[in-house]
């Protein structure tokens, strides 16, 4: 019995220094790997822009405990995930090892310790290749070395692994900025010789398709265009982030900081360290809580307590075509951040720049004659705005904004759109669905209570949406169309001299510029004009999308697939106009033309790749041309008429399209979304 008791005293003597050891050891590890955790969060963090606090800028952390509600609807937009540091929280796209071919370089995306790198072909070296050297073909730059011109194959260009450090996007698609440093091949270190540089991962992924990208084939590029190149500190971080400063130190190194990656609080709301400071007094807080709700807190500014300019400015700082009014100002800039501040009138250092198409200003033609190639980036050639993300740009030019009739509200990006409360995916304001934003100015019974007098339309339908006829989605971003913020009303006239697509003929695909211009005429007494034969015979639609340039080709291609188009004109002879964009020389444009076939019932399952080599797409397209022919149509449901160009067996004119591709406009399109 005592020999028992004594083992036991023994054996739990023992069970106690194991329990003592294992803690002891967990606790080693436990520390080992949250020391190793902290290392590399450092190091991560070395290699990104540098928070700090500067300017009054505290970032969204020190919002939250009094504007809980806010900061919640504001956490969940993409505004705030628009530039991240990258991590498991962040990173969407697959780094499982695959190699990507882009125009001949290969890019391998792998994980490491469960960091994500990439291998490349030197970025620095690809860098001053394609920024300084000509190109001859997509992986070809004839460079000057020490005064000689050589020609340089970026398929021989030696390649680095880089850690990825950061994303941009989270919605449509996402791109990531890799480790600037130079690769130092005698002495196997990087060094930091333009700072804290961060140069692009030229690789897109696109989260709905689950598959990586070229760089190039996520923009509108004529074929012919140089690589896509760019750096983050001097370029994404104008809008990308809050109070962001490049830190350009001499000619080319940085020391960039920011306030906040993304879009934050102090974005819209200025620098709130005096704001924060003043209501930590209960005092101040009682009696701003009970006091005066019209008013604006103290040392912070409210957009929707501002005027309609200045409120509609803050969001211009991302979504407008500017430069800084003269080179001090924007070296400014480049040396030490912005001077602009929400509240602030903000063209006391920015020069928004208008087309005169829009302005008829005649500094703006003068402007237009000596850049040509910049308008045409950027606008439609009558000066209604092309290229998506400069809606304040768009905005400012409409009658809507700059109207002086007294009685009568100036918009502003308010009336329709909210941070808060509302829909990531637009950021529409909820408390207003249809026509609501617009009636709160226009509120006679037109436009109200007997709006089919007004638009001939019924009620209901899509035709007598405001939006639809006076925003339509003739603004390219984001492979795809986004609705225009030039709020004009619809014109043949545009369409006629300038080949900007119009809201009737993108939802009535089937019509002619004819009909359009009739019905204009006989509705709202619009000018007629002469036509040509085929504006007169042939649907608008298919003239854009076999005869335009890639940006009609692709504003077109997207209607196609556009529901309140395929309701007002049918779909069942849809398809083979899209097909044969199947095959276009514009990436874009053939993947915008795919998801427009996809959305047919016919082509569900219809699989196509719209980066493969061109004697697949050429296969493809046939494929899906057959799937078109052999489908078995009811002769009542055949639309036989000239304007669409369907004979009476239900093929199409082979002559006739044909005719309209050779005439194609190959004019390089390229738009600075």
């Amino acid at each position: 019995m005592f020999k028992t008791k004594n083992s036991l005293r023994i054996n739990g003597r023992v069970f106690f220094v194991l329990i003592i050891c294992l803690s002891a050891f967990s606790t080693f590890f436990y520390w080992k790997y949250l020391s190793k955790k902290d290392l590399d969060r450092r190091n991560l963090n070395s290699k990104i822009p540098n928070k700090e606090q500067t300017k009054g800028y505290i970032s969204s952390d020190n919002c939250k405990s009094c504007h809980p509600s806010e900061y919640a609807s504001w956490y969940g937009t993409y505004h705030r995930t628009m530039t991240q540091v990258a991590g498991s929280h962040s990173v969407m796209g697959r780094f499982d090892g695959s190699e990507i071919d882009s125009r001949g370089l290969k890019y391998k995306i792998f994980k490491k310790n469960d960091q994500y790198w990439a291998k490349v072909p030197d970025p620095e070296i690809v860098m001053k290749a394609v920024e300084t050297g000509r190109r001859i073909n997509d992986y070809t730059y004839q460079i000057r070395t020490n005064d000689i011109l050589a020609m340089l194959d970026l398929r021989s260009v030696p390649r680095v692994e880089k850690r990825v450090v950061m994303t941009t996007g989270s919605h449509h698609y996402q791109t990531y900025w890799i480790d600037g440093s130079v690769s130092n091949q005698i002495e196997q270190i990087n060094e930091s010789k333009y700072g804290n540089l961060l140069q692009t991962l030229p690789l897109v992924y696109l989260p709905k398709e689950d598959k990586w990208i070229p760089r190039e084939d996520a923009f509108m590029r004529a074929p012919s265009s140089k690589r896509m190149i760019s750096q983050w500190n001097h370029h994404c971080i104008k809008c990308h982030s809050t109070n962001g400063n490049p830190g350009l130190r001499g000619s080319n190194k940085f020391e960039t900081e920011v306030a906040e990656l993304g879009i934050s609080c102090e974005s819209c709301h200025g620098g709130a360290e005096e704001h924060v400071k003043h209501y930590q007094s209960p005092i101040a807080r009682y009696a701003k809580h009970f006091g005066d709700k019209s008013t604006t807190a103290e040392h912070i500014k409210n957009p929707a307590k501002l005027n309609h300019k200045l409120s509609s400015q803050i969001c211009g700082q991302c979504h407008g075509v500017y430069i800084y009014k003269d080179a001090e100002v924007g070296m400014e800039y480049a040396r030490n951040g912005p001077m602009y501040s929400p509240g602030d009138n903000i063209h006391d250092y920015r020069y928004y720049i208008q087309h005169p198409g829009s302005t008829g200003s005649k500094v703006n033609l003068d402007e237009l004659k000596k850049n040509k190639e910049f308008f045409q980036e950027r606008w439609w050639d009558d000066g209604t705005i092309l290229a998506g993300g400069r809606e304040f740009t768009a905005m400012r030019v409409s009658a809507c904004y700059t109207n002086k009739k007294e009685g009568i509200k100036n918009i502003s990006c308010l009336d329709c759109h909210s941070m808060h409360h509302s829909d990531p995916k637009d950021q529409l304001r909820q408390d207003l669905t249809g026509n609501q934003s617009c009636i709160q100015c226009h509120k006679d019974d037109k436009y109200t209570t007997n709006i089919e007098l007004h638009t001939h339309h019924e009620v209901d339908s899509s035709g007598s949406s405001c939006v639809n006829c006076h925003m339509p989605h003739t603004s390219y971003a984001l492979l795809g169309a986004l609705r225009s913020h030039q709020i004009q009303s619809p014109s043949a006239l545009r369409s006629i001299e300038h080949g900007v697509p119009n809201a009737c003929n993108l939802c009535h695909l089937d019509k002619t510029l004819e009909w359009t211009q009739n019905h204009l005429s006989e509705r709202y007494n619009h000018k007629v004009f002469p036509l040509t034969h085929d504006q007169k015979n042939i649907s608008a639609w298919i003239l854009w999308l076999l005869k335009g340039h890639a940006a009609q080709r692709a504003i077109a291609a997207w209607h196609g697939g556009w529901e309140p188009a395929k309701v007002a004109s049918g779909n069942s002879w849809l398809p083979p106009y899209l097909i044969k964009l199947l095959n276009d020389p514009y990436g874009v444009v053939r993947y915008i033309a795919y998801k427009s076939l996809k959305s047919q019932e016919s082509y569900v399952n219809f699989e196509y790749d719209y980066l493969s080599g061109s004697s697949e797409l050429d296969r493809k397209s046939n494929e899906a041309m057959r799937l078109w022919l052999n489908e078995k149509r009811e002769p009542s449901n055949i639309r036989i008429r000239q304007e669409i160009l369907i004979l009476e067996d239900g093929e199409i004119n082979k002559e006739e399209v044909n005719r309209l591709l050779s005439k194609r406009n190959n004019r390089p399109i390229n738009i600075k979304e």
